[in-house]
């Protein structure tokens, strides 16, 4: 498998938002609706809002395994999308 390395690209942050599977240590979890326990190695789409997963991100560093087990799917930098989203959030606080 070839190295991976972190590009940069500017991206809608909530498309990532509403198609996003998290991967903790056993299962997944939907960030659109907050579904736990999915699971992250054949879930196509969020068994509780039906929304179909496009990108995946992990909690952990298991970056190479996760990505040869879902190659269907872009990974995202779990740090990243936290910043990106706490941004937001915080820039609605003062609207």
């Amino acid at each position: 498998m070839p190295d991976i390395i972190r590009v940069w690209k500017e991206i809608d942050i909530t498309d990532i938002e509403k198609h996003l599977l998290i991967v903790g240590d056993v299962a997944g979890d939907c960030s659109n609706c907050r579904e736990l326990g999915i699971n992250y190695l054949s879930a196509k789409s969020c068994p509780k809002c039906g929304n179909e997963f496009k990108y995946i991100a992990t909690r952990s560093h298991e970056i190479r395994k996760i990505k040869q087990k879902r190659p269907d799917l872009i990974f995202v930098d779990f740090e990243d999308y936290k910043k990106a989203i706490g941004k937001i959030k915080a820039k609605n606080l003062f609207l």
